[in-house]
């Protein structure tokens, strides 16, 4: 052989181990749970809450100062003017002349999205509605055609 002459089969293992090492496993593990914490998408929603508990004083109850229909994104009807969103602070400040404790009934259309719902409901509490009712419609509420 080649190894003899120089006496090198002393540097070569013939046996190698076969212990498994734990550090760089646990060094590998400890990563991979580092990273997976940190680059996961968790998140927790913030959400309405809705009482879904409905009663006979609830419904009777309910003492509306206004009515606004929403009958797509940026069409609103408040009290007999047509509106858009931008427009809908303005004349619901002027419509409530600083009255308190004022409520505003809200008629959905069902192809409004939740964005535009709330959109609404910021522009409805900066002109100085305390409260909000929504009335959701079955089908899409008709818009007039004119010929």
């Amino acid at each position: 052989m080649f190894s003899q002459p120089l006496n090198l089969e002393r540097f070569i293992r013939t046996n190698p181990e076969s212990s498994l090492e734990v550090v760089p496993i646990v060094d590998i593990l400890i990563m991979v749970v580092f990273f997976g914490i940190f680059s996961s998408p968790f998140v927790l929603p913030i959400g309405v809450v809705v009482d879904l508990q409905l009663n006979e004083d609830l419904v009777t109850g309910i003492g509306v100062t206004a009515v606004l229909t929403v009958k797509r994104d940026n069409m609103l009807l408040f009290e007999g003017q047509n509106l858009k969103l931008s427009q809908f602070e303005e004349k619901a400040r002027i419509y409530l002349d600083g009255e308190n404790n004022a409520t505003l009934l809200i008629r959905l259309d069902p192809i409004i999205n939740t964005e535009t719902f709330f959109k609404i409901c910021g522009e409805a509490k900066k002109a100085g509605f305390s409260k909000v009712h929504v009335a959701g419609e079955k089908e899409i509420i008709g818009l007039p055609t004119f010929k």
